[in-house]
């Protein structure tokens, strides 16, 4: 993706009750999976979360960084960045 691509700061929290974005803070979109934080479960919903919230394609949305960790970066194709302000959340260029 390059420099065709916008990054996005998530928070993911795992084993809640529905999936979905749930909001921004501090800058980081909440992303909210009933997937466990285990064996990258938790990691793939959030990417299919962001992808249908973002009209994307599943293969489109890239975990960046924080595989581990529920602080993630997305790496996004530029163009999401009109569903990013949809969402009131500001994209980062890479």
């Amino acid at each position: 993706m390059g420099d065709q691509s916008v990054l996005l700061r998530v928070k993911a929290k795992p084993h809640a009750r529905q999936d979905g974005v749930i909001g921004v803070r501090a800058g980081e979109l909440i992303v909210a999976v009933r997937a466990p934080a285990e064996k990258g479960k938790a990691n793939a919903e959030v990417i299919r979360v962001l992808a249908v919230a973002l009209g994307l394609p599943r293969e489109s949305v890239m975990l960046k960084s924080g595989g581990s960790s529920p602080h993630k970066v997305f790496q996004l194709p530029r163009h999401a960045a009109a569903a990013l302000k949809r969402l009131a959340l500001p994209a980062t260029s890479s």
